[in-house]
């Protein structure tokens, strides 16, 4: 029998869980200043969220930081670092946030960095703080589930999901993350029954619809996978790719 760590790891270069669970895309910079000068600072910083800028949001941000300390600007900084990829600048400008009871949210982003660096015992100390603080936090839950994930406590990790579903997570997202768990623990009907009716509904999302393919594969329903392959045009060679699955459970099954 497949140890599920084993199955999870070869998930998770397969496909991805979401973890967009939430950086606050703010529309309007607002530090308690006025004037002219403050207006300015927040139209640019708009227009750079609106086109994802993230690195001159950082230079920006940096800045303002340096001028005055201010808890909003240090989170935005660190969720910026936390965003092109930078986990230990984003770490370090949000340590000082982390000494006086702090809002949800610095938690969260606390263990998502913690997670991107695979420090999981870490990581779930600060998302189940932010849960005593906010039972019902919907991200919060949906983060958990993803550090249970990763750890390899599949049974835990679902029951997080349905919390975080409960909760009002964006549907789509959550039901991709409970499709994932069933997939780790080869429940492949169950995967299909929770993404193929937000496909036959028009939701698209590169994650979903290669976990839909390769749960269809994996439970024989190779002319619907291959149906699938072809409509989203992800490869000229389906027949290729579908062996390619097959080929990769048969490895799979001497681990």
């Amino acid at each position: 029998m497949m140890k599920s760590g084993n199955l999870l790891s070869y998930l998770l270069l397969l496909v991805t869980l979401f973890f967009n669970a939430g950086c606050t895309q703010q529309n309007y910079r607002v530090d308690g200043a006025t004037g002219v000068d403050n207006r300015n600072s927040a139209e640019k910083e708009r227009v750079l969220l609106k086109t994802r800028n993230y690195e001159s949001l950082i230079t920006l941000n940096r800045e303002s930081l340096q001028k005055k300390e201010d808890p909003e600007v240090r989170f935005r900084l660190s969720e910026y670092y936390y965003l092109v990829g930078n986990f230990n600048s984003s770490l370090h400008y949000l340590t000082p946030l982390l000494k006086n009871r702090p809002p949800v949210k610095v938690y969260l982003l606390q263990s998502k960095n913690l997670v991107a660096q695979k420090n999981y015992d870490s990581a779930l100390k600060f998302v189940n703080m932010a849960i005593e603080r906010e039972p019902n936090n919907a991200e919060g839950l949906n983060l958990r589930g993803i550090v249970l994930a990763e750890k390899g406590e599949l049974k835990s990790a679902l029951k997080a999901f349905e919390q975080a579903r409960n909760a009002f997570y964006p549907e789509e997202k959550i039901l991709n993350n409970m499709a994932l768990v069933h997939i780790a623990e080869r429940r492949y009907t169950q995967a299909i029954q929770l993404l193929l009716p937000l496909y036959l509904r028009g939701y698209r999302d590169n994650h979903m619809t290669h976990n839909l393919i390769f749960a269809l594969v994996k439970s024989g329903d190779l002319r619907y996978a291959k149906e699938m392959i072809k409509r989203e045009n992800l490869t000229h060679y389906p027949d290729t790719l579908v062996s390619s699955l097959f080929e990769i459970e048969s490895n799979l099954a001497s681990i």
